[in-house]
C-alpha cells in the first residue's frame, strides 16, 4: 500500500496537543531526579538489574510499536504545515522521550554499579605449600599475616578475583538490552523497506511488539518491588521521580489512546506501568518514613541510606 495524502486528516485537537506537549516536558523532567540521585550518590545500589532489563526492553518495543503504527504521521509531514506536523508527531515524541530517558537510566546503572559488588576473592587464608596463590590479592595476603615468600609468590602469580553473581547478571542484562534493540531496529527497517510500512506483516510486527512491551511492563516492577521489599530501604530509587510519574503515567496512557491510528497495544503497557509504579511508590514512602524516624531517633547521627553511596544494608543500622 502506497502513501495516500488524503489519509493524513486533520491535526490533533488543540487540547490534546497541549496535553501531549505538557506530558513530553513532564516525562523528561520526571526522570531527572532519578538520574541526579544516581549521579550524586555515584552508586546505583538498590536498583534491580531485572527492573532495568524489563524496562529497557519494554521501552524499545514501545518506541518501535508507536513509530510503525504512526508511520503515516511521519510521511504526512511532507504535505502538512510545520505546526500540524509537529502536533501530529507529539505522540511519537512522547513515547520516544520516555524510552530514551529509561535508556539513560540503564547507562547510569551500569556506569555507577557499586565497585564493592563487582568482584569477590576466589580463595581466603594463607596458601598451602606448593599452592599458586591465585584468587587472593597481595593486600589480602599482607593483612592475613602471610610470610614474605607467600606474598612474593602471589606477586609473581598475580591475584585473581571472580565476578560476583550480581555483576555477571548486570553484564548479561547489558548484552540482552543491546541485542533486543538491534533486533527491533533491524526487523523494522527490513519490513518497512521490503513490504512497506502499511502492509499486514509490518502491522502485525508492530502489534506483537506492543504485546511484548505489555508483558514486560506487567513484570517490570515486580523484581524492583521484591528487591526493595526484601532490602527494606529505598536505596538509589528516586521518590520524587515516582511521585511525578505515577499520576503522569495515567495521563500518558490516555493521551496515547486518543491518537489516530493507535490501538490498545500502544497504551496498555503505559497504564500497567503506572499502576505497578504506584505500588512501588507506596512501599518506598513507607520505608523512607521509617528511615526518617530511625534517623531522628539516633539524634541525626550518621547517614541515611538515601544520602550515601554505600550499600543499603551497611548504611542503615
Amino acid at each position: 500500500m502506497a502513501f495516500d495524502p488524503t489519509l493524513c486528516g486533520e491535526a490533533p485537537s488543540s487540547q490534546n496537543t497541549l496535553l501531549t506537549a505538557l506530558l513530553c516536558i513532564g516525562t523528561f523532567l520526571s526522570y531527572l531526579p532519578q538520574h541526579l540521585k544516581i549521579l550524586s550518590r555515584r552508586s546505583s545500589d538498590g536498583i534491580s538489574p531485572y527492573f532495568i532489563l524489563l524496562g529497557t526492553a519494554g521501552a524499545g518495543s514501545n518506541i518501535t510499536n508507536i513509530i510503525l503504527l504512526q508511520y503515516i504521521a511521519l510521511e504526512c509531514c511532507a504535505v502538512q504545515t510545520l505546526g500540524t506536523c509537529v502536533a501530529s508527531l507529539l505522540g511519537i515524541a512522547q513515547v520516544c522521550i520516555q524510552g530514551c530517558m529509561f535508556y539513560i537510566t540503564f547507562v547510569l546503572y551500569m556506569t555507577f554499579f557499586p565497585e564493592q559488588n563487582k568482584y569477590e576473592s576466589e580463595d581466603e587464608g594463607e596458601p598451602e605449600e606448593g599452592a599458586d596463590g591465585e584468587g587472593v590479592s597481595e593486600e589480602d595476603g599482607t593483612a592475613a599475616g602471610w610470610t614474605s615468600e607467600a606474598r612474593s609468590l602471589l606477586r609473581r602469580r598475580g591475584g585473581h578475583r571472580r565476578a560476583t553473581v550480581e555483576w555477571q547478571t548486570a553484564l548479561w542484562v547489558m548484552g540482552a538490552v543491546v541485542t533486543h534493540a538491534s533486533i527491533c531496529m533491524i526487523m523494522s527497517v527490513l519490513l518497512v523497506t521490503m513490504v512497506g510500512p502499511y502492509a499486514g506483516p509490518t502491522r502485525t510486527w508492530a502489534s506483537l511488539l506492543g504485546l511484548f512491551s505489555l508483558c514486560l511492563t506487567c513484570m517490570q516492577f515486580l523484581p524492583q518491588i521484591s528487591k526493595t521489599w526484601r532490602s527494606g530501604v529505598v536505596g538509589a530509587l528516586s521518590i520524587p521521580m515516582m511521585l511525578m510519574q505515577t499520576p503522569g503515567g495515567f495521563l500518558f496512557a490516555y493521551s496515547i489512546a486518543v491518537r489516530p491510528g493507535v490501538n490498545w497495544s500502544s497504551w496498555i503497557s503505559t497504564f500497567m506501568a503506572a499502576t505497578l509504579q504506584g505500588v512501588l511508590l507506596s512501599i518506598c514512602l513507607v520505608f523512607d518514613a521509617r528511615e526518617k524516624r530511625e534517623y531522628a531517633a539516633m539524634g541525626g547521627v550518621g547517614q541515611r541510606s538515601g544520602d550515601t553511596g554505600e550499600p543499603a544494608d551497611q548504611a542503615v543500622a
